[in-house]
């Protein structure tokens, strides 16, 4: 029955695998081997071949004895019959012509029975064992015309319809090895299965068979898709030795221990002796694809492999006849579709003749089966099941017949004739038939020009338009077309389009209504995408169309739908539809959109008049990162700023239009400003190169938004800005630089500065110390927008940008260069950096290496233009913009460091003209960083003849530098200069003072604690809430208002490793707080067991005060332990690493944290009248320390050791208990049990009394920070004021 098992080259292993698996090439080719050898063998072999015949000659033998059975079953039987027999004939002959042509008039006939529905029953026989055995035998005709590929897809196409069948009757050996898991299980059963020759199907199905069906539909979709890929290209195998294949492997295993035949010639030639017998195993060897290699890349399910379809260079033809129409149509705009119906009998005829896929054969006789009519079955088949499609469709039978009832010749009456015609085509002789092939080839080629052009081509086009339509209006119809069928569809709507009448307007429409049904109403994938595929290929070239379907209700969310199922064409049509921002919102398409733009960067759009689908989705996030309020934009943004969805987006940037790119950047600009991680991750991968192209180009938005990216790309640590300037200079060259001077001759004043911004650092990457054009205009722009006051926003830009040229930024974009400049201050005070916003103090940019050398570096370049710099921030100082004064401020600040290097003419002249403006930052009611940086300023610039400026300092920065001595050494030396020149100038101490704050809530109850954190203002109140303010000169703003713990929130301090706060309360209770995402959350919890009193801190340890005795101590681990067990500890201060405590015995502890020695420096009261009155408070300013009960007594703490007793005291009044205190340089400030609403003022050093201030209601807690006092109360007010 088969060949022998040497003649078959391959022996499998048992090896599962599941129809999602990837078949390598190799393994494909194992199977094309396979059944190449075992088809060669059984050509060779006239006693298996006539074997074979005689079981179906038989089965046909039973088919006579039906005494009734259609014209058609006899044609079928007929066509299959003289199709084997013509096999034979071709196989004997030796004519090479005579034998192609009995081949091809062989393979016409088999295809008849081949095309039969599987399920239905043909004479008594059953279909399947006919479209099994029709399969086998084309596979036959395949190796005799030399189609190897094609062999082995006929042979699983067999398998397919009937695995029983053929490893039964027609390749037992071949399927054992093919499927050696299933057949081993299935064999025997199904021989015992086996009917009689009587029966109406020759094999009774086995439960494994789907199992074998399976394996084959993966090898012959596999092997279709390699055919594709591989068309018009020859694989080179390179083999050392015999070759050996695996047909279980994956692209990426290893080889088999089966062994194969080894074959020597490729393709196969059925003349040759291709096997050999079994032969050793074979080595590795490479093929030799660039085509396969790339989309091995891109490779999808099998489900959705597009098949080989065998009829694609007729598509093609037809698609080119189509254009070819379209241009005639377009210079013949008058011609309706109603001319189609002016065509002959003849023209029809032809027409049949022409489109039809069968050959049309000779008459010849037989005993058993008279050869008289051999019909085109697939023609017949073909018009039987347009007709019934077009019938199954109310819309067609409404809509399409109603809208050419004018037509002489309508679509019915059309089909009436090819029916009717249909069996005079069937008896036409085979010349005929060549004849009109050779007519249609000349037709399609365009060789020859018809007698009746106008006739041809409008039968053509009402011919396609009928079947498209027909299709259309077929459900399954939109689910197998493919590319082509959507260029027809277009290009027949474009044509419908170009003509008037009434008639092409109703097509038209049928066309749009049965796409929008099959994208809004179709639950199949294949029919969404197809219907949005044809729809944006009509819109591409007729954008009105989008108008139509909204009219026609097209809904979004139905395109919504389609996107979410991954139909990335409906991104462009949801776009198009122009939404608004809140109804894009609605469908929250976010997650849907960043996966297509990570992952379809390589698709591009069917035609340039409309945005490809990446494009669309770069516009729809850009609206809903840009459009809303900054609350929802950053709520889109954090669902787009994840590392993969931004490593996607770069990607994009790489090989994308300026269109997508403009998106794009506006992207990635809104991402930089949300979140340091992106930043930091936009700036270090982000391609250079697609922001330049921008920034070349002749498109003036994209030269803004490219300014933008490139302006954010800057804010970052320097040495990283560093970086990424190198990079820049090393794509952009020169051409940048001048892109970046003609941006600032020709745009808007905001974007000049940016451009003078960029343009600046690149020219100061390279020279810092000779002439430069490109400097000098930029710093020229710079300065100019700084003094100028005409354009608000431009001075505000210019300011800030010029403010941190020569310092740093955090990650996440803010300016540090304030911090880098008060660390240089040695401002070192926990308390006091926290008085500063937006500073980390513990962020590793502040010790960016980089920054002290690139400061000196532009700062040299930016002193050497002249005069006209310090005249510009001297007019910017002077500015009545809070923010532009303050930004000059710093930029004088850092220049200073340059100026001291600088020779004397130039530090004078700056002297001279810059530090009249500075002097005004001096005062209280300044911001502290204000103020210290303000101190720097006049140490750089008034060394040298600058000097003799303190000469003419008034009385008030005189006093504003004395008070300024406890936050930096710089003030401390300046005011001891002034006073070395100035000696006998008196110091008269203004002792008003003068409110600047009230704000607060009702709602909270009192203030209990006040503290300053990350330059915020914290507030605790009784009802357990903490609120933050933002205070600028006299106004605050609520920023966080959060509410944790359950009673009163009594004290606060600083943990100073972490940048963290901790409050503590009467709920026994201490909560740990950071500002985590730009909002204050509890980090930790720590029980204290007891009502927690007063906090204070020393690294990571914290010390907390309770109503019980002693102290309680948590370290790192937060494991609690007690110090002073034996004291009730009412208050303390932590300072030089001893803890200093009150005690309510009116004694002072002095406690060491190293080692926990005790020593007391003030013993407790011996008098009993004098016990009641506890330590309330102890405050600790420079090196004195300072304790309140009933008086108030201070001493150095040297001092305080050695003899145990005060060096000032001072007596609040009789019967008195001081409730809170604090002390500023002149300043020790009371709140006294007799007038608990009051603030009483007393001089630090000559210890009297010289004023009160009123709060109006009892204070309950008190605070003072850089010369201010301030106070809460009962009411949930906060005021604060200032000494004049």
């Amino acid at each position: 029955m088969e060949a022998s098992s040497s003649s078959v080259p391959m022996v499998l292993g048992s090896v599962s695998f599941h129809d999602q698996e990837r078949l390598n090439l190799k393994s494909i080719w194992g199977v094309v081997v396979s059944v190449n050898n075992f088809i060669h063998k059984l050509i060779s072999n006239a006693k298996t071949r006539n074997s074979i015949r005689m079981r179906c000659a038989t089965k046909f033998t039973t088919a006579r004895k039906h005494k009734f059975f259609e014209f058609s079953e006899q044609s079928v039987l007929s066509n299959f019959y003289w199709g084997i027999d013509s096999i034979e004939a071709a196989i004997q002959e030796k004519c090479l012509d005579e034998k192609a042509a009995l081949l091809k008039k062989a393979e016409q006939m088999l295809q008849v029975p081949a095309l039969l529905d599987e399920h239905g029953v043909t004479a008594g026989i059953h279909n399947r064992y006919l479209v099994c055995c029709s399969y086998f035998y084309l596979s036959l005709v395949r190796k005799l015309q030399e189609d190897e590929w094609q062999v082995a897809l006929h042979f699983l196409q067999a398998v397919l319809v009937s695995p029983g069948l053929v490893q039964t009757e027609f390749a037992p050996e071949l399927c054992e090895r093919l499927f050696p898991s299933r057949t081993a299980k299935c064999g025997k059963q199904a021989t015992r299965g086996r009917g009689n020759a009587g029966s109406n199907f020759p094999y009774v199905e086995h439960e494994d068979d789907e199992a074998i069906g399976r394996m084959a539909r993966l090898w012959r979709d596999w092997l279709m898709y390699y055919q594709v890929m591989l068309y018009g290209e020859t694989p080179r195998w390179e083999c050392d030795t015999e070759p050996q294949y695996s047909m279980h492997e994956k692209s990426t295993s290893s080889f088999s221990s089966s062994t194969i035949e080894h074959w020597e010639v490729h393709p196969f030639d059925p003349r040759e002796d291709i096997g050999g017998g079994m032969g050793d195993e074979m080595k590795t060897f490479s093929i030799h694809i660039r085509e396969f290699e790339e989309y091995e890349k891109t490779a999808k399910d099998l489900d959705q492999v597009t098949s080989f379809n065998v009829e694609k260079l007729q598509r093609g033809s037809s698609i080119k006849r189509l254009h070819d129409m379209l241009n005639d149509s377009q210079s013949d705009m008058r011609t309706s579709l109603g001319s189609c119906s002016d065509f002959s009998a003849y023209d029809i005829e032809s027409e049949i003749m022409d489109y039809g896929e069968c050959s049309l054969t000779t008459t010849r006789s037989s005993a058993d089966f008279p050869r008289s009519e051999i019909c085109d079955w697939k023609l017949q088949e073909s018009v039987r099941k347009e007709v019934l499609e077009v019938n199954n469709s109310a819309l067609l039978a409404s809509g399409f017949a109603s809208s050419i009832k004018s037509l002489n010749l309508t679509l019915f009456e059309h089909r009436d004739k090819k029916s009717k015609t249909f069996r005079q085509h069937c008896m036409i002789n085979q010349m005929d038939h060549q004849q009109s092939g050779a007519r249609r080839k000349h037709n399609f080629r365009g060789h020859e020009v018809s007698s009746h052009p106008a006739k041809d081509s409008k039968s053509e086009l009402f011919h396609m338009t009928e079947k498209a339509i027909s299709k259309l209006l077929y459900s399954e119809g939109l689910g197998k077309w493919e590319e082509d069928h959507v260029v027809e569809v277009t290009t027949i709507y474009e044509i419908l389009g170009k003509k008037n009448g009434e008639n092409c307007a109703v097509l038209k429409d049928m066309i749009l209504d049965q796409l929008l049904a099959g994208i809004s109403s179709s639950t199949e994938d294949i029919v969404i995408r197809a219907s949005i595929s044809i729809l944006t290929s009509i819109a591409a070239a007729n954008k009105s169309v989008i108008e139509d379907v909204k009219k026609k209700g097209l809904q979004l969310s139905d395109l919504a739908s389609a996107l979410k199922r991954n139909v990335q064409e409906a991104a462009v049509l949801f776009y198009l539809m122009n939404p608004t921002p809140a109804e894009i919102k609605t469908f929250e398409l976010l997650p849907t959109l960043a996966g297509i733009m990570c992952t379809s960067n390589s698709y591009k759009c069917r035609s340039g008049s409309l945005p490809s689908p990446m494009t669309a989705c770069l516009m729809i996030t850009e609206i809903l990162v840009t459009a809303f309020d900054h609350a929802t934009n950053n709520m889109h943004l954090a669902e787009i700023s994840s590392p993969n969805v931004l490593e996607g987006l770069l990607d994009v940037a790489r090989d994308t239009n300026i269109e997508e790119l403009i998106s794009l950047a506006t992207i990635l600009v809104k991402c930089i400003q949300h979140d340091g991680d992106s930043r930091r991750y936009i700036s270090k991968l982000a391609p250079v190169a697609p922001f330049v192209r921008l920034l070349e180009s002749n498109n003036k938005h994209a030269k803004f938004i490219a300014l933008e990216f490139f302006h954010h790309a800057l804010c970052m640590p320097r040495s990283s800005t560093i970086t990424l300037l190198k990079r820049l200079q090393r794509e952009g060259n020169t051409n940048i630089m001048n892109s970046l001077m003609l941006c600032i001759k020709q745009f808007e004043p905001e974007y000049q500065v940016l451009a003078a911004n960029l343009l600046l650092h690149l020219d100061t990457l390279d020279n810092s110390t000779g002439k430069s054009i490109f400097r000098e205009e930029a710093v020229q722009v710079l300065l100019k927008s700084v003094a100028s006051e005409e354009s608000c926003g431009a001075q505000q830009l210019s300011a800030f940008i010029i403010s941190n040229l020569g310092g740093t930024y955090s990650w996440t974009g803010e300016p540090y260069t304030i911090g880098w400049l008060v660390k240089k201050a040695c401002l070192t005070s926990s308390y006091q950096r926290n008085m500063i916003k937006n500073i980390c103090w513990s962020d590793d940019c502040l010790e960016d290496a980089g920054t002290d050398t690139w400061c000196s570096k532009i700062a040299r370049s930016i002193i050497n233009i002249g005069n006209p710099v310090f005249h510009s921030l001297a007019k910017g100082l002077k500015s009545t913009i809070r923010s532009v004064s303050r930004d000059c401020l710093t930029t004088v600040a850092w220049l200073g460091f340059e100026i001291v290097k600088s020779p004397e003419s130039v530090k004078f002249t700056a002297c001279e003209i810059l530090l009249s403006g500075v002097e005004q930052f001096l005062h209280p009611g300044m911001e502290l960083e204000e103020r210290v940086l303000a101190c720097l300023c006049i140490y750089n610039y008034a060394s040298g003849k600058g000097m003799k400026k303190l000469v003419h300092f008034s009385e008030g920065v005189r006093e504003s530098l004395r008070r300024l001595s406890s936050v930096t050494w710089m003030a401390e030396e300046l005011h001891k200069v002034a006073d070395y020149v100035q000696p006998f100038l008196s110091q008269r101490i203004s002792c008003v003072h003068t409110q600047i704050l009230e704000v607060g809530v009702s709602c909270s109850g009192a203030v209990c604690a006040l503290i300053y954190y990350k330059g915020f203002l914290c507030s605790g109140y009784s009802d357990g809430s903490i609120k933050v303010w933002n205070i600028k000169g006299q106004s605050a703003t609520l920023v966080w208002d959060v509410k944790e713990h359950k009673k009163a929130v009594t004290c606060f301090s600083l943990v100073e490793p972490g940048d963290s706060l901790i409050s503590g309360s009467l709920d026994k209770t201490i909560r740990v707080w950071q500002v985590v995402h730009r909002k204050l959350e509890c980090i930790e919890v720590i029980a204290a067991k007891k009502p927690v009193q007063h906090l204070n801190t020393h690294g990571q340890m914290i010390f907390a005060t309770t109503n019980g005795h002693g102290i309680k101590v948590f370290d790192a681990s937060r494991k609690a332990k007690n110090n002073c067990k034996s004291k009730r500890v009412k208050c303390m201060a932590v300072v030089q690493g001893k803890i200093f405590a009150g005690c309510k015995d009116s004694s002072i502890q002095e406690f060491s944290i190293m080692n926990n020695r005790a020593q007391e420096i003030k013993a407790a009261r011996k008098f009993w009248k004098l016990q009641k009155r506890p330590i309330t408070a102890i405050v600790t300013y420079k090196d004195w320390l300072y304790s309140a009960s009933s008086i108030v007594e201070g001493s150095n703490l040297k001092e305080w050791r050695r003899h145990i007793r005060p060096q000032m005291s001072l007596k609040t009044g009789k019967r008195e208990r001081v409730k809170e205190m604090g002390i500023v340089e002149d300043f020790i400030y009371l709140n006294c049990s007799s007038a608990t609403n009051c603030i009483q003022i007393w001089l630090r050093g000559s210890q009297q009394k010289v004023g009160r201030i009123s709060a109006g209601s009892r204070i309950t807690s008190l605070l003072t920070a850089n010369d201010i006092i301030l106070c809460g109360t009962e009411t949930g007010l906060i005021k604060a004021w200032i000494p004049l």
